[in-house]
């Protein structure tokens, strides 16, 4: 016995409303963004690699950079939810983290301290090396959009070694567009 029914028309897609974590990380993403970019401007307009001692406005440079270093810690774990794993996000934030309180040693002391290549380089691998086991973990679970995983490798060479040349504002273009996938709620693929 067969019984007729009425067919089953399906149900638009809803845009589910955005998780208060994921404004919140979009709001510091966009201000991390701004930071960036305008740190990328004044190195690009004005290098500050010419004096041993640290001037004004490289001081608030290296603060500048370092708000955005202790902000990118929760935009990794973030980035995280949606991974494979959380180790590559812990690293590279402790890379971030370190390297930021270095920047604020110098900022404050008006030069590098002694110990400062040695955190500087352990810190900026850190924060590269966990950048890529992050973006690798990110592109494998597929729950980002490709480029969101794949440009997340380039933020740490464009924000130190680049910096000179501007790479900041490529930093900013990217925490820009994190911030504002976090803002629409379409960061996760589950859900676009």
């Amino acid at each position: 016995m067969t019984t007729a029914s009425a067919p089953v028309r399906p149900t638009p897609p809803t845009r589910r409303p955005v998780a208060g974590t994921d404004r919140r990380t979009g709001v510091a993403a966009l201000g991390c963004a701004v930071l960036s970019a305008g740190v990328g401007t004044t190195q690009l307009l004005f290098p500050q690699d010419t004096l041993a001692a640290i001037e004004p406005r490289t001081r608030g440079l290296l603060v500048a950079t370092a708000v955005v270093l202790w902000t990118l810690p929760l935009l990794h774990a973030r980035l995280a939810s949606a991974a494979r794993g959380p180790w590559g996000a812990r690293v590279a934030s402790a890379g971030a983290v370190l390297l930021g309180a270095g920047m604020v040693s110098s900022a404050v002391n008006g030069e590098d301290l002694a110990f400062f290549p040695a955190v500087a380089t352990v810190a900026n691998a850190l924060w590269f090396l966990g950048s890529v086991a992050l973006a690798v973990s990110l592109w494998r679970a597929g729950r980002v959009p490709r480029p969101v995983a794949a440009l997340l490798v380039l933020v740490m060479p464009c924000t130190i070694f680049l910096s000179q040349m501007g790479g900041g504002i490529l930093a900013g273009a990217y925490l820009a567009s994190l911030g504002l996938l976090l803002l629409r709620g379409q960061l996760d693929a589950r859900r676009a």
